[in-house]
């Protein structure tokens, strides 16, 4: 079952064309509790979340470990099935800390289902292989390069080239045009005969092209990337030595979707969603203060709670080691745990 949950995500990577694609991303020091200080050799670690059903509690559980260099990064990550004993993915990375194999194990079974080939200039692969169904199925991603700017990437399934992307630089090696180039093996919509009244008849995906333009403000930087007449994303930054602040605009044509802010000092974070109506009116948001004692988040959504604004917080307790790296998180809401996580932390040099 995990192993076609991994094959359904990768799967979902490969349908977005757009944008220079790492097929597999490495953003694990973002969403695992990996954060360190000093000389850590592995971190082990089981996550725990309760749900309350009635008069039961469901319990999830997850485990993995994660290996270090001694400059700190990652090398490689082990996840288990609910306790550390029984290992089923194992994710090994190279000096640079990029992702160079993941390997899955059934039935007993290790079986290899992506590996990656690196320059040494880039954290672009050269090439991705991603194994589907006990290997009878490969996708291929090719990068060409032209010194260290990616400016070509080929995808292939089957060692049939589907489609590529090329990419245009200006004289600060930003990228200005995304280009989306389909191939008469492309992806399209198939009309069966029963629909055609003759034989299959297949309509490929249009190539089409993304455009980026950039400015900058006084302190504020602007990226705008658009897709013309069709949708527009408009990204804000301004940053410091004590904070940052992010604003990112979602259109559809002329309509805005939607907003995010996100303003990030040294002991918190806030993030702010708004979504709009026909009038660019605010229909519903939610929003986010992270410090490391509490989650305040408070949101309005359309059609539930009457449409009133609510209000929560989550509380976060916290234990630390003798090297002032904690080993122990509980969240709890309305004095009920809703989920902890345990770390076990080697060291190099204790």
């Amino acid at each position: 079952m995990k192993s076609k949950i991994i094959l359904l995500f990768l799967l979902f990577l490969n349908l977005c064309i757009y944008s220079q694609k790492k097929p597999i991303e490495n953003n694990n020091k973002e969403i695992l509790p990996i954060d360190f200080n000093g000389c850590v050799k592995s971190i082990a670690i089981k996550s725990f979340s309760f749900n309350k059903k009635n008069e039961t509690i469901d319990t999830t559980t997850i485990a993995y470990k994660v290996y270090f260099a001694k400059n700190g990064n990652i090398a490689k990550q082990i996840n288990f099935d609910k306790s550390l004993d029984n290992e089923w993915k194992t994710i090994e990375y190279d000096e640079l800390e990029r992702i160079k194999t993941i390997k899955i194990k059934e039935d007993g079974k290790t079986r290899l289902i992506s590996e990656q080939f690196f320059n040494n200039f880039s954290n672009y692969p050269d090439s991705t292989n991603i194994y589907h169904d006990g290997n009878k199925y490969k996708e291929k991603y090719i990068n060409l390069f032209n010194k260290k700017n990616l400016i070509k990437q080929e995808y292939y399934a089957q060692d049939t080239l589907r489609h590529y992307n090329t990419y245009i630089y200006d004289n600060k090696n930003r990228l200005i045009n995304d280009n989306f180039y389909n191939t008469k093996n492309g992806f399209g919509i198939t009309l069966g005969k029963s629909i055609t009244g003759d034989k299959d008849k297949k309509t490929l995906n249009p190539n089409e092209a993304i455009i980026y333009e950039y400015k900058k403000i006084k302190d504020t930087l602007i990226t705008i990337k658009h897709q013309p007449k069709i949708w527009n994303e408009i990204k804000k930054e301004i940053k410091s030595n004590n904070f940052s602040l992010v604003i990112l605009e979602k259109y559809s044509r002329d309509f805005l979707d939607n907003s995010r802010y996100t303003y990030k000092s040294k002991d918190s974070i806030f993030d702010c969603t708004y979504y709009y109506n026909e009038k660019r009116e605010i229909r519903s948001f939610y929003k986010t203060i992270t410090t490391p004692t509490s989650i305040v988040s408070n949101w309005k959504s359309d059609g539930f709670y009457n449409n009133e604004e609510r209000t929560e917080t989550t509380y976060i307790e916290v234990e630390y080691d003798t090297y002032n790296n904690w080993i122990r998180k509980k969240y709890s809401k309305d004095n009920i745990t809703i989920s902890l996580i345990k770390r076990e932390i080697e060291y190099y040099c204790h």
